[in-house]
């Protein structure tokens, strides 16, 4: 877990790092997050996903479970950013499907920590095709707020 005094970029690094690594074999480590960009004054992140091979649909595009579960990790990824507490579950998340997403290099994900209380937050998020910057997919997100155990 990363160090709590850490900037938001050095923190966010550090917990992508250990997911992508160190948690390589799980849904979210196969799926290679990167870090983008992070404005905490708005308590926005964006996430930019490579788009691999095994992720593709019969159709040719990105599967559309898999553009659902970049979503949850990017909204999931912003509220525990914003709270510092610990990783925080899924309660309730619903998406919507505007438009395919090529298997053209990456996808990012754009998400708003909207409300961040002491029990759970909600967060929205728009998955965005960068060339040609149209929305693909939107989806807003409740999540558990875990307070972490005293040391």
């Amino acid at each position: 877990m990363p160090d709590q005094n850490l900037g938001s970029k050095e923190w966010l690094s550090e917990e992508l790092c250990f997911i992508n690594e160190d948690m390589a074999h799980t849904l979210n480590g196969r799926m290679k997050a990167e870090w983008l960009s992070c404005d905490d004054e708005k308590q926005e992140l964006v996430l930019r996903f490579p788009l691999l091979d095994w992720e593709v649909n019969g159709l040719g595009t990105l599967h559309g479970g898999i553009t659902s579960a970049m979503m949850d990790l990017t909204m999931s990824m912003a509220v525990y950013l914003y709270s510092r507490e610990t990783i925080p579950p899924t309660i309730s998340m619903t998406v919507n499907y505007l438009r395919p997403v090529p298997m053209d290099g990456f996808v990012e994900i754009h998400a708003r920590v909207t409300s961040c209380g002491r029990r759970n937050a909600t967060a929205y998020c728009e998955a965005v095709i960068p060339g040609s910057g149209k929305t693909a997919a939107t989806a807003i997100g409740t999540y558990a707020i875990v307070k972490k155990k005293a040391e």
